[in-house]
């Protein structure tokens, strides 16, 4: 990282929001691309179906007793989906490059903790309702004047589409809040819509793997300089090690391009986490990120990358 003199010499207006928006403490906040944490990390396509079990036919797998015995029907019973959901997470990550700078980069740790609550109804035909807010705080073992909150707000819908290749929908609007040491001192501030599609490719019962894609669009933000569209593709794939532990692996791209002064930022982030469900509402977790950064600002001063990895718990309730 550069030394501190020379990042309180830049103007605060501009420096806090760009580390803030661009810091791996935002991009691997856990294993899950922007589409999974929007359904919620316990996502399973059967809960946003209408099709009854005996339209699902799940089928054992065939075995040479089938000539015997016939089609074996696996009879699973799916509980009623709860509509509200309550997630408390902290997570201790350490990464090489605190700052997410270009030269000089310093090691650290970084303590996150985020308070999540969401409420998805089934409002019609395989369509759901979702409105999400989540307050995150982030603090820095060394640079403690990079210590921040971030608000999260976002109302949307999502679409299964079992007849349309079996992918699924959603289009939402977004809103984020940053602060530095208080909610009144606000840093940055965002309005956008965001909208995607999301096809779960190898569903089996220790293997699946998704691709996604999705596309936001600021609609204001504050400072301006920040206003940008967003194009992001996601690539995933989950282990199913037992019935209380999954492994998952994922590469994300994106490009940021940038109202103002014609920057473009390609973003490529590759990671794995390890998930132990303890119990039905209590996890912990444990990951590995690597993120690089690609900008044609001049000199590289927004190129970067860095190592990232973390341990945490999580306890969720629903309703």
């Amino acid at each position: 990282m550069r030394k501190i003199t020379h990042l309180r010499a830049l103007p605060g207006a501009l420096i806090l929001p760009a580390l803030l928006c661009s810091s791996t403490s935002l991009f691997a906040i856990d294993a899950l691309s922007p589409v999974e944490r929007f359904l919620g990390s316990d996502y399973d396509p059967d809960e946003y179906s209408d099709i009854d079990l005996n339209q699902q036919k799940r089928f054992a797998p065939a075995s040479p007793a089938d000539s015997d015995l016939g089609d074996q029907l696996i009879l699973k019973r799916y509980d009623s989906r709860d509509p509200l959901r309550v997630d408390l997470s902290t997570h201790l990550f350490w990464t090489d490059n605190l700052a997410s700078a270009s030269l000089g980069e310093q090691d650290g740790f970084i303590w996150q903790t985020r308070l999540l609550a969401s409420w998805k109804p089934r409002i019609g035909n395989n369509l759901f309702a979702d409105v999400t807010g989540s307050q995150n705080f982030y603090q820095y073992d060394t640079l403690s004047f990079l210590d921040f909150e971030r608000t999260d707000l976002r109302a949307g819908l999502v679409k299964i589409t079992p007849d349309f290749f079996d992918m699924l929908f959603f289009a939402r609007y977004e809103y984020a809040r940053v602060t530095a040491g208080s909610f009144s001192n606000d840093i940055y501030d965002a309005h956008r819509i965001r909208a995607g599609a999301h096809k779960v490719f190898l569903s089996q019962p220790k293997h699946t793997a998704y691709l996604a894609f999705d596309f936001a669009h600021d609609i204001s933000t504050s400072p301006s300089r920040l206003e940008k569209n967003e194009y992001s593709a996601h690539l995933g794939y989950t282990y199913q090690i037992s019935d209380k532990m999954r492994a998952v692996f994922y590469y994300h791209l994106s490009l940021y391009d940038y109202d103002q002064a014609g920057r473009e930022d390609y973003n490529h982030m590759l990671g794995a986490e390890l998930y132990w469900q303890l119990s039905h509402s209590t996890r912990l977790s444990a990951s590995f990120t690597y993120v690089e950064n690609d900008s044609n600002l001049p000199f590289g001063a927004a190129d970067y990358d860095s190592v990232q990895g973390g341990i945490g718990i999580g306890f969720t309730k629903t309703f």
